[in-house]
């Protein structure tokens, strides 16, 4: 764990999460191509995209409690720098999810805290078997979320573009971030752990997309 006292690593710690679960920030010169082609959609087709959007913003809110769990428990210095780099492109994955459910007139889940602290854990379990495991933990979660936002994709009205490009945005940086999780050094999860992750994510998405 870092070398501070528990006191100020937890009022920090608490301090990041009401940030990232009630960040309401957005980009203000977000320039996607689709941009000018962000036509009004029929209100059954926007509320598709609403669903599908609020389930990946859900998955950038888990994404932070994730690295920051790890970050504060690993006792590698090089891989706590990187976490933490990953979690600064990841916030800003968070601020493309916020910008296109404000403009579909969409809701977060109201489930996002309780998402963040499961996420926070299971990084904390990651971070204290990090000589176990290094950073085998991230790559597989990035691997995962690349399925994922390839399935999402695929679910969006075939009208919104502007959606389509946003989440082709963020795909490409965590296929980028599970390649530096390669090149630090991680190592192959227990096939059960892989399989308890994936289950975990489907529960999440399928209530995520109601609530």
């Amino acid at each position: 764990m870092v070398n501070k006292n528990i006191i100020d690593v937890v009022l920090t710690e608490l301090d990041y999460a009401i940030s990232t679960i009630y960040n309401n920030n957005n980009i203000s010169d977000l320039k996607v191509s689709a941009k000018t082609t962000n036509k009004k959609l029929d209100i059954n087709k926007a509320k598709q995209s609403e669903r599908v959007m609020r389930i990946n913003h859900m998955g950038e809110v888990c994404a932070q409690g994730l690295y920051r769990g790890q970050a504060v428990f690993t006792s590698d210095d090089k891989v706590r720098g990187k976490l933490y780099e990953i979690c600064d492109e990841e916030n800003y994955h968070l601020k493309l999810c916020n910008q296109r459910l404000r403009e579909l007139d969409g809701k977060k889940s109201i489930l996002n805290p309780l998402w963040y602290l499961s996420s926070f854990v299971l990084g904390s379990i990651a971070g204290i078997n990090d000589k176990k495991w290094k950073l085998g933990f991230i790559e597989e979660t990035e691997k995962q979320v690349e399925g994922h936002l390839t399935a999402s994709i695929k679910q969006l009205p075939k009208e919104d573009l502007r959606s389509k490009e946003i989440l082709q945005i963020i795909a490409k940086d965590e296929k980028r971030h599970r390649n530096t999780a390669k090149k630090i050094g991680s190592e192959d999860l227990p096939t059960k752990a892989k399989k308890s992750m994936h289950l975990l994510s489907t529960i999440m998405k399928k209530i995520t997309y109601y609530v």
